[in-house]
């Protein structure tokens, strides 16, 4: 018998018998796709983690089922599989039914995050601007995707607090990390359920949300902070902010948060008379524990939760289950939807240009949090036809850096660019000097006294001015052009004594001025800005002003011109930014107040050219330097040098050896 036969029938035998094992092969993949497939999970691709398929295969489940009924599945796996692996897995399942499910119509609305705008009432009238209100929002108790998002938060819950394993011992696994991200996201679902069933009323407590009767419980606000019932919450994670160059924020359990509150109503009083303006974007952060004295089954079973709030300015960790957590924090979110939404530009540029102004709009001091006693205040005032967004990355980067975050709190100014320094000066003088008193009328606050002082271009003239001490230097100056009897009488105006006589204020410390032209801006004598100056109006109100004063001091027209009237309109701030102003004759020259430390940022747009040659392409190095300065840090830049990553550098430099020094003055 040939040999070829009997190998046919050996070969047909291992067929028969053979086919039903498996052949393990090995491929070699990329390290990318490999990590990429690891962190695939319900959360980042919608489909069930490895891990989670794994659990649920070798339990004899199909993963694809459990996925569009989970309770069923949850309740099979629990006998057949660890601890960790059934309340990890239980959380995911829950997660994507919650996904599935389809979101609460006002929820749905609120996800159109800073682009969102009220929209005014048909009722209202033109001049009036409808305050919206909380509305009724679908029954958060029965809703199917915030019952799934408290069942995500129940399990995952759980699993970081009770299962055999403490969080310290799985602190290098993924899935303690997946899990945690599965808790925060739902968590955010569960607490626009709250929002909407106490209809933005804080301290409305017990709510009853998915199943739950939630109580909830705030943590770091003072009384005075929430005066107002807030219109939206936002979760800070789900947005993103064009032209923000990063987004800080701090890892941690629960979830970060934006509290919107309603703008100041045209129609109060008080809108227009007081300068401060608190925020109405309040960053919070929310922790979701439940109720269960007996351990995991209790926790599992509980019908009772609290639902806690937090302030992260003011609170960073808390203690959960007999262990301290960090809490998780976005301090970038709430400072972007402000700005988003604010329009601050185009009113800046419409002060600047719009005719028929009836009357100019007073400074603002914007605070970037709510005000805190206990933590130092840095003023930011900003340059010509620009407003508080001129800032965005500096102030980001300040509220992001946690340990400048822990002793400043950020004031903005917004004032109109079209005014005269000197008005400017004394408008802007007023405003934080009843800001201050508002906040610490006993003056015994930290914020209420040692402040720093940041401007930058125009900003940073006007505030040289704030901590210097003018004597009837300036006066003397201005009035050398009028003839003795008339000087005299000017003299005595309570008007021009306000604009020309200045002491320090006594609130600053310290100050810091960037691209700031304290002997002029060459580039505003060139004919397009000329041409520019004469396009910027004035406001009704100052021209009128300025024509009785001239009248009841009988002052002419030649006299007027001399002062850089010109057709009896007074200077307007970039006037007085011309190196030939009056302004910046009598000015330049003012001694800062003694002792007070000050620091100077330069641009040099190009700096092949000799430093004393140079400039940011406004404003010369010659006009933006000063004696006397503790430091000076020159920046390849153009004149936005506030913007560059150097400058902010520097500015946090100089802070933190204010920090320093200031903890030196508090130990004598």
């Amino acid at each position: 018998m040939s040999l070829r036969p009997i190998a046919l029938l050996v070969t047909s035998l291992v067929l028969s018998f053979g086919s039903g094992c498996a052949v393990v092969k090995v491929k070699e993949r990329a390290f990318g796709e490999v990590a990429v497939e690891r962190n695939l999970d319900a959360l980042s691709s919608g489909r069930l983690s490895t891990a989670a398929a794994t659990a649920l295969g070798s339990a004899g489940l199909d993963p694809e089922q459990c996925a569009r009924e989970p309770e069923p599945c949850i309740a099979q796996l629990r006998p057949l599989a660890p601890v960790e692996d059934w309340l990890a897995t239980a959380a995911e399942l829950q997660l994507l039914r919650m996904n599935t499910a389809p979101a609460p119509v006002v929820q749905a609305a609120e996800s159109a995050g800073p682009a969102k705008r009220a929209q005014p009432s048909r009722t209202a009238g033109p001049s009036q601007r409808a305050e919206p209100t909380p509305q009724a929002g679908p029954d958060v108790d029965a809703d199917l995707r915030t019952r799934a998002a408290i069942e995500t938060a129940r399990y995952a819950y759980a699993y970081l607090f009770l299962s055999p394993r403490t969080p310290e011992q799985r602190v290098f696994e993924a899935r303690q990390e997946r899990v945690l991200r599965f808790y925060n996201r739902a968590l955010d679902v569960v607490a626009q359920a709250a929002f909407q069933a106490s209809r933005g009323q804080i301290g409305a407590t017990p709510l009853q949300v998915g199943g739950l009767e939630l109580s909830i419980a705030l943590h770091g606000y003072e009384a005075t902070e929430l005066t107002q019932q807030p219109e939206a919450l936002l979760a800070s994670d789900t947005l993103g902010f064009d032209n923000l160059r990063a987004v800080y924020r701090r890892d941690g359990f629960g979830t970060a948060l934006v509290a919107v509150f309603p703008r100041r109503s045209r129609s109060d009083p008080d809108a227009a008379d007081t300068p401060y303006r608190d925020t109405r974007y309040l960053p919070v952060t929310a922790t979701l524990r439940f109720d269960g004295d007996g351990g995991l089954d209790a926790v599992l079973a509980s019908r009772v939760a609290r639902m806690d709030v937090y302030n992260p300015y003011r609170i960073d960790s808390e203690t959960i289950a007999g262990r301290k957590v960090p809490l998780a924090a976005n301090y970038s979110a709430a400072y972007g939807i402000w700005l988003a939404r604010s329009e601050l530009a185009r009113l800046s540029l419409s002060s600047l240009l719009r005719p028929k102004q009836a009357r100019a709009f007073k400074p603002r001091i914007y605070l970037n949090q709510p005000y805190d006693p206990d933590k130092r205040v840095i003023v930011l005032v900003h340059g010509l036809a620009s407003s508080p967004e001129a800032w965005v990355n500096l102030a980001n980067e300040l509220l992001g850096d946690e340990t400048l975050r822990k002793h400043y709190q950020l004031w903005q100014v917004f004032y109109p660019t079209n005014l005269s320094i000197l008005a400017n000066r004394a408008a802007i003088d007023a405003a934080l000097t009843q800001t201050f008193a508002h906040y610490d009328p006993e003056g015994d606050d930290v914020a209420g006294r040692d402040a720093v002082l940041v401007g930058h271009s125009m900003g940073g003239v006007i505030s040289r001015l704030l901590v210097s001490d003018s004597g009837e230097r300036v006066l003397d100056a201005t009035l050398q052009a009028f003839d003795p009897a008339a000087a005299q009488r000017l003299r005595k105006e309570p008007l021009v004594r306000e604009l020309t006589v200045f002491k320090a204020m006594p609130q600053f410390e310290r100050a810091v001025f960037l691209a700031s032209p304290h002997r002029g801006a060459v580039v505003t004598d060139g004919w397009p800005l000329r041409m520019v100056r004469k396009l910027i109006r004035l406001p009704f109100d100052v021209l009128r002003e300025t024509a009785e004063l001239a009248q009841r001091n009988e002052v002419n027209q030649d006299e007027l011109q001399k002062i850089g009237f010109r057709k009896g309109r007074p200077p307007t701030g970039p006037d007085d930014l011309s190196p030939n102003s009056l302004f910046m004759r009598s000015t330049e020259n003012l001694p800062i107040e003694a002792g007070l430390p000050y620091h100077t940022i330069v641009g040099q747009r190009d700096p092949k050219l000799p430093l004393l040659q140079s400039s940011d392409g406004a404003v010369p190095y010659r006009s933006a330097h000063l004696d006397g300065a503790v430091s000076e840090k020159v920046i390849p830049s153009g004149h936005s040098v506030q913007e560059t990553p150097q400058a902010i550098l520097e500015l946090r430099r100089i802070l933190r050896i204010d920090m320093a020094e200031y903890a030196k003055r508090a130990q004598r």
